[in-house]
């Protein structure tokens, strides 16, 4: 089993209600909740943190090339229409003209 520790969290009142409500509806505990929310947010930061520190050493234009050369192994094949650009972009503005 892995060792834990015990952190004393400050937050605003609202947060704390949200995160019972949200574990409730869940069916975990606050503890639970707030360990997997911190855990997949910390995740993706890092995640970021070290795309860009790649991304920082490379120019704009072997990222291109490099981007031309996967797209390039990939078959032409036809895009059904439910998987089409247009058809993404015409649903987002029938949602976005409903609100």
């Amino acid at each position: 089993m892995s060792s834990t520790q015990v952190v004393t969290l400050r937050m605003p009142k609202d947060l704390k209600r949200r995160l019972e409500r949200e574990a409730k509806y869940q069916g975990v505990s606050i503890n639970q909740l707030t360990n997997y929310l911190l855990n997949s947010q910390l995740t993706y930061l890092e995640s970021v943190s070290i795309l860009e520190a790649r991304l920082s050493k490379k120019s704009a234009g072997n990222l291109k090339r490099e981007v031309k050369k996967i797209l390039l192994k990939v078959s032409a094949r036809e895009v059904s229409d439910w998987d089409s650009v247009n058809q993404v972009n015409r649903k987002v503005s029938i949602t976005s003209r409903a609100t």
